[in-house]
């Protein structure tokens, strides 16, 4: 009975394991790299005036391709609050978006090597008077939708004994938050903090603050996988290693960020 058994489970598995084993294959043989993103991460992936879709992860995106055997580079416009679920339904072959690596979603997703510092930061108008979270007690703050900084808001209340205006607001864009902090109806937003500097360069309205704890850990910004992509994620890792060492990596990220972090990622991938 437990031969039968252990030949049926071999038999369950088998075929997962073909697909894992496959998909880098058929991603080679389709002849393009698919990605999926939200457009409106400015500078990671933003509509430019021409309505071309650019920023780092395009860039970056566009290296992987070309390294993993002259594909094209397909970044595709998702729905951030449930672009893993689209992941799993085979809309792109991974994530690479800007997305942080979490404890949450990695019960879901592997992740790569980290290709950008996530830290965390909170955007704040100069004239607020505001230079750290223990300030925001009764003042209206938010943060992207389905982002780590929402929960990160309601630890730094937690840990400064204040209370919000109201629960914290989430935004599907930065923009539109930006906007409402421009027009009085928002005080402060939490985001990446490479995110919000670039932003920030942009005008002399605003000021960036470090938002950062002891109830969370260093935070880095990975590509996601399927689970049983591991061939795959270890293709685009090696891929990672090499544009980190040809100074690729820090070339992209001057480009678009002012200045290179390549010194604050570490050669392994996020777990818990």
């Amino acid at each position: 009975m437990l031969r039968i058994l252990c030949v049926g489970l071999i038999a369950i598995l088998l075929p997962f394991k073909m697909v894992a084993a496959d998909t880098l294959s058929d991603i080679k043989a389709s002849g393009k790299l698919v990605f999926g993103l939200e457009a409106g991460y400015k500078p990671f992936e933003f509509l430019d005036e021409n309505n071309n879709l650019v920023g780092y992860d395009i860039d970056v995106g566009t290296q992987i391709s070309k390294r993993l055997g002259g594909l094209e580079p397909t970044p595709k416009d998702t729905n951030w609050s449930t672009v893993i679920q689209s992941l799993y339904n085979g809309d792109f072959n991974l994530i690479l978006g800007g997305m942080t690596a979490t404890e949450e979603r990695y019960k879901r997703v592997n992740f790569s090597y980290p290709y950008m510092d996530a830290s965390s930061g909170l955007l704040v108008m100069k004239d607020s008077g505001i230079t750290s979270p223990a300030m925001l007690g009764g003042k209206v703050v938010s943060a992207g939708a389905g982002t780590p900084q929402i929960n990160q808001l309601a630890l730094a209340a937690k840990e400064n004994g204040i209370t919000y205006d109201g629960e914290v607001k989430t935004y599907d864009k930065d923009e539109v938050a930006y906007a409402a902090m421009r027009s009085g109806r928002l005080d402060a937003y939490a985001s990446t903090l490479v995110s919000l500097l670039a932003f920030a360069q942009t005008s002399d309205d605003f000021t960036v603050i470090p938002f950062t704890s002891n109830m969370w850990k260093a935070e880095y910004t990975s590509m996601a996988f399927r689970k049983e992509d591991e061939s795959f994620r270890s293709a685009v890792n090696q891929i990672i290693v090499d544009m980190k060492a040809d100074g690729t990596l820090a070339s992209l990220q001057e480009k678009w960020f002012g200045q290179s972090f390549v010194d604050l990622l570490p050669d392994e991938a996020p777990t818990w």
